[in-house]
């Protein structure tokens, strides 16, 4: 059956950030790689299944602000959260910064999750199997007697749940949890 992309921001149905046509105007614009280049030749069918993929799997990512309302499927849009750089001078030299009350609207989804969302398709069209790994792909060999692990060194090594780095500067601002981001808990 075929996956049908439902992109509208808020609805309680949606499955994406947004349409398959948006996705591949975003791509169009991309630097051509071999991946983008698939994804230009692959079916809409299996490109729709990658917008809904990413979907999900950026949906568990922790996002700053809370959801715009009870009802919508999907993390986005939220209220409270406030655009990454947008900052304003006091001073001609540009410091000290002040931050501006620059947010996004309830029914805004930021232009970040959606070209998070057109990375993260990419790489699971091109790694079909790319959400469901077991986590051992980055080593050759795994030993538990006297433990011996050798590390998978070839350039194609994914580990389970494993996502394109720019998919991790994307979200950058706007989540709460990830690379870079570190808890500090009181003992």
């Amino acid at each position: 059956m075929a996956v049908a992309i439902v992109a509208t921001a808020g609805a309680a149905n949606a499955n994406s950030y947004l349409t398959l046509a948006d996705a591949d105007a975003l791509v169009d614009a991309m630097v051509l790689s071999s991946d983008a280049s698939e994804w230009a030749n692959g079916d809409a069918d299996s490109r729709n299944r990658a917008l809904a993929a990413a979907a999900q799997r950026l949906d568990r990512e922790r996002f700053l602000g809370a959801r715009a309302t009870d009802t919508q499927a999907l993390q986005w849009p939220r209220t409270g959260v406030r655009k990454p750089d947008t900052y304003s001078s006091r001073y001609s030299t540009g410091f000290p910064f002040t931050i501006t009350a620059d947010y996004y609207t309830d029914t805004e989804i930021p232009d970040q999750i959606q070209r998070a969302q057109v990375e993260l398709a990419i790489y699971l069209n091109k790694n079909k199997d790319g959400i469901s790994l077991s986590g051992l792909e980055d080593y050759k060999s795994v030993s538990i007697g006297s433990i011996s692990v050798t590390p998978n060194l070839t350039s194609g090594a994914i580990g389970a749940d494993r996502v394109p780095p720019m998919y991790e500067r994307l979200l950058t601002g706007i989540r709460i949890s990830g690379p870079g981001n570190i808890a500090i808990r009181r003992s």
